[in-house]
C-alpha cells in the first residue's frame, strides 16, 4: 500500500511541475507577443531621419564634351553634390555661367571652374581694336630693362631705336621711333606690392622676351623693318596713361656726351617742356572735373504766345 500511495505522489509531482514548466513557456510567449507587438506599433509611428550634410554643395559639371570658344547652354552641364573643401572655386547651382565660353577643352565629368569657363575668349584677337594689327618685337633683354619691370597689358611706351657699332660695344645715337604704343602682351612674373603692380621679364643672359603691340598695318610695316636691321636695338620706356601727348625732340647722339655742359642743357630745356605739359594736363583735368558739377537749372524758355 505504501508504494501504491509513493507512486501516486511521483506522478502527481511530475504532472505538477509539467503544468509549471507550460505557465512558464506560456507566459514567454505572452510577453514576446506583447513586445512584437510593442515593436510593430512603434514602428508604425515612428519618424524617420535624415541626418542633414552641411557641408555639400551642388557643383557644375560638364554632361558632354566642350571645345575652347564653345559658348555655354545649360545642356553642356548638370549639378552633383560635392564636399564645400573639394573645389572651392568651381561654379555652383547658384551661379549664372549662361552664355559664357569655354576658355580651353573641356571633357565630360570636368568640374567648371573659371578656369576653363569665362565670361570672354582670351585670345589675343578680342584684345585688337578695329584697323589695328599686332606685332610681337623682341624690346628686352638682360642689361637693358628700362620699364624696371613696372610694364603691364595695357600700358602706353614710347619705342626707342638705337643704333650700335658693328661688334656691338658703342652706340651712335638713339631716337624715338613711336611713341604712344599699346602693350597688348607682356609675358613674365607679376610683381605686386603696396605701391608697385607690374610684370617682371625674366629673359635668360644677353636674351630678350617678345612684347606684343597694337599698331596700324604702316607702323607694323616700319618696325618689321627697324627690327631686322643688324647693328641697331629696340628699347620701350613706361609712359603715364593720362599722357597722349606727342614730344618732337632731336635724336640723342654719341657726340651729346662730349661736354656735359651741352647735356645739362638738354636737360634743362627737358624739364621745361614737362612743367609746361604737367600744367595743361591738370588744368585739363580740373576743367573735365567741373563739368556736370553744376546745381544750376537751365531756365526753361516762355511758350510762345
Amino acid at each position: 500500500m505504501a508504494l501504491v500511495l509513493g507512486l501516486i505522489a511521483i506522478y502527481a509531482f511530475f504532472q505538477w511541475k509539467k503544468a509549471e514548466e507550460q505557465k512558464a513557456i506560456d507566459a514567454a510567449d505572452r510577453a514576446r507577443a506583447d513586445m512584437a507587438g510593442q515593436l510593430a506599433d512603434a514602428k508604425a509611428h515612428q519618424v524617420t531621419v535624415v541626418p542633414t550634410q552641411t557641408n555639400l554643395r551642388n557643383v557644375l559639371y560638364a554632361v558632354q564634351p566642350m571645345e575652347a570658344g564653345v559658348r555655354v547652354s545649360p545642356a553642356f552641364y548638370e549639378k552633383k553634390l560635392t564636399p564645400r573643401d573639394i573645389l572651392p572655386d568651381a561654379f555652383t547651382d547658384q551661379s549664372d555661367i549662361v552664355g559664357w565660353f569655354a576658355t580651353r577643352k573641356i571633357e565630360k565629368g570636368d568640374p567648371l571652374t573659371p578656369r576653363n569657363i569665362g565670361k570672354s575668349l582670351p585670345f589675343m584677337e578680342q584684345r585688337i581694336s578695329p584697323g589695328m594689327r599686332a606685332i610681337t618685337l623682341n624690346v628686352f633683354n638682360a642689361q637693358n630693362n628700362l620699364t624696371g619691370g613696372f610694364a603691364i597689358d595695357g600700358d602706353r611706351v614710347d619705342l626707342l631705336y638705337t643704333e650700335m657699332s658693328e661688334d656691338g660695344k658703342y652706340e651712335y645715337d638713339t631716337n624715338i621711333l613711336l611713341q604712344n604704343l599699346k602693350i597688348l602682351y607682356i609675358p613674365g612674373t607679376n610683381i605686386r606690392t603696396d605701391k608697385t603692380d607690374g610684370i617682371n621679364p625674366a629673359p635668360p643672359p644677353g636674351g630678350s622676351v617678345g612684347v606684343t603691340f597694337e599698331v596700324t598695318p604702316e607702323q607694323a610695316e616700319a618696325l618689321d623693318f627697324v627690327s631686322h636691321v643688324k647693328n641697331a636695338r629696340l628699347s620701350m620706356i613706361l609712359r603715364s596713361r593720362i599722357d597722349d601727348t606727342e614730344v618732337k625732340i632731336k635724336p640723342f647722339r654719341a657726340e651729346d656726351m662730349d661736354s656735359f655742359k651741352k647735356l645739362q642743357k638738354i636737360s634743362d630745356k627737358s624739364y621745361d617742356r614737362v612743367k609746361e605739359l604737367a600744367a595743361e594736363i591738370d588744368a585739363k583735368a580740373k576743367a573735365q572735373g567741373t563739368e556736370g558739377t553744376t546745381n544750376e537749372t537751365t531756365t526753361p524758355t516762355p511758350p510762345s504766345p
